[in-house]
């Protein structure tokens, strides 16, 4: 396998982009916390969001595919590919950490080609290869899961998606925003896990030191609040984080406590307008819930390169036919002061 070939292939990766929005939206809803089921507060970067199955077929390796693997000039285009938040700003500062270590067992050789950590996000390329054809529909489902420091991932949103470069050859890519801001060090051990995929019975691991991306990071209290809605709801911005992988809003979320006991909390769609007119929706701004009941919300934006005077968060909630309808009385404005 010749690498011009090999990078021909990677631009012809089609990815159903709206398909993909549609399965992370449920994911996620999946995903929302229920006390009642005393759930563990067990995540990783494929279980948060519910996005937690690998199908694929099954290969063996060799030496060519090995050589050529490492090779790859993934970094920035996988991304791309993928419609990372990230990716355009992945791509012209080269933020991403050329990692090329992989475990063959099996007759299946796993490549972790790259990842990028910087405090607030997490993402990593993931190649798995052999002789034989794969198969994204795989009756045998297998796991793949990241680990943080021997530890799974505490993740607010969190996702996995994959696409065969060709017959032989498949590309995931994998990244999550962490429930907490800066929970790390400046250095982490990862750990990429694997085990029975592609109808393989066995285990696969690749372990890898990584560095958090250098670059600014901006932090603002605004504290603003909307009024009482519906005599139910109200919003309030309680951070906005500026880093290099993403733009990060938490919010706290006030509603009746009943909604608590019967598990009918609201999960808020939302989409972001900032100083400029530039509005952030559908694949360009994520949602997640933390903690319990949908109390913490999480938006991530992707990367700003400059500061915003203020962005306006226009949330909404779906009408009795299935439709986004933006909800006026809880839009809020944020002003951010530059210091």
């Amino acid at each position: 396998m010749k690498k011009e070939q090999f990078n021909q292939d990677m631009n012809r990766i089609h990815v159903p982009v709206e398909k993909l929005v549609i399965l992370e939206k449920e994911a996620i809803n999946r995903g929302k916390k229920n006390k009642n089921l005393k759930r563990a507060k067990r995540y990783s970067i494929l279980t948060a969001c519910g996005l937690c199955l690998s199908l694929f077929g099954s290969g063996f390796i060799f030496t060519g595919v090995a050589q050529a693997l490492s090779n790859i000039p993934l970094i920035g285009p996988i991304y791309k590919s993928f419609n990372d938040i990230a990716s355009d700003k992945v791509e012209s500062e080269q933020l991403m950490t050329s990692i090329d270590k992989q475990d063959s067992q099996n007759g299946l050789t796993m490549t972790v080609k790259d990842a990028a950590y910087d405090g607030n996000r997490f993402m990593v390329s993931i190649v798995y290869s052999g002789a034989s054809a794969l198969s994204m529909e795989e009756q045998t489902i297998g796991l793949t899961e990241v680990f943080i420091n021997d530890k799974p991932i505490d993740a607010v949103i969190s996702s996995t998606h994959s696409n065969d470069i060709n017959s032989k050859t498949i590309i995931e890519h994998h990244q999550l925003t962490f429930s907490n801001f800066d929970e790390y060090a400046d250095q982490i051990e990862v750990s990429v896990k694997a085990k029975d995929v592609f109808g393989h019975n066995g285990k696969w691991k690749v372990s890898f030191p990584l560095e958090k991306v250098i670059g600014d990071v901006s932090i603002f209290y605004p504290k603003v609040k909307t009024d009482l809605y519906d005599n139910k709801y109200r919003l309030t911005a309680d951070k906005i984080i500026f880093s290099p992988l993403s733009t990060r809003v938490d919010l706290t979320v006030d509603y009746p406590v009943d909604m608590d006991l019967d598990d009918s909390y609201p999960w808020f769609g939302f989409s972001v307008v900032d100083d400029q007119g530039k509005r952030y929706d559908k694949i360009k701004i994520q949602t997640g819930q933390g903690g319990d009941f949908g109390h913490h919300m999480v938006l991530t934006l992707p990367p700003m390169n400059k500061t915003p005077k203020f962005l306006i968060l226009k949330p909404s909630s779906q009408n009795s036919e299935g439709f986004s309808q933006e909800i006026k009385g809880l839009e809020l404005m944020v002003p951010i002061e530059n210091k």
